[in-house]
């Protein structure tokens, strides 16, 4: 009898060690863990007068010197610089958006009311800035800024620019690296 207590006590114990052994590795589970983040650079100090920058293509620009198609007032030059940067920040990218020309999505369409007429702006290289076109510079070492020189002016794709206002509104965007 004791020969048979003695089996189910270790049939006992093998059954209650066994859920023991399931029941741990039931337990226990390998779980991973995405831990994810963003650093970016600082931005940099945009020197710009209150209410953003304005810039004049001339109030006397004359509708026979655009009578041709591809043809263009003199370009007025602005630029817009950025200081105090940190030195965490190594480049920065401008981009610019506005209503962008039927005739020409590389121009600026005129809200003005001077017909035929589009905006061109171009960076000092004279590459021309149109919808979402980028510039990027480097941030000098030394001053810990940069200076994005750029240049505008009336221009007309189709030529017989009709007398009345020039008028457009572009956004500056900076994205800094």
């Amino acid at each position: 009898m004791n020969s048979q207590r003695n089996k189910q006590q270790i049939v006992t114990a093998l059954v209650l060690g066994a859920a023991f052994v399931l029941a741990s590795q039931a337990a226990k589970a390998d779980t991973i863990m995405n831990i994810t983040g963003n650093i970016k650079a600082s931005p940099c100090t945009i020197n710009v007068p209150a209410g953003g920058l304005n810039v004049d293509l001339g109030q006397n620009i004359q509708a026979v010197s655009l009578v041709a198609p591809g043809a263009a007032s003199d370009w007025k030059s602005f630029s817009i610089a950025l200081t105090a940067c940190p030195t965490s920040t190594a480049t920065v990218t401008l981009t610019m958006n506005g209503t962008q020309d039927d005739a020409d999505n590389t121009l600026y369409a005129n809200a003005g009311t001077a017909g035929n007429a589009q905006i061109e702006v171009q960076n000092s290289e004279g590459t021309r800035l149109g919808n979402a076109v980028q510039y990027t510079k480097n941030i000098d070492a030394a001053s810990r800024g940069a200076e994005f020189d750029l240049q505008a002016r009336a221009y007309t794709v189709n030529g017989n620019v009709t007398p009345g206002t020039i008028n457009g509104v572009l956004l500056a965007t900076f994205i800094y690296e």
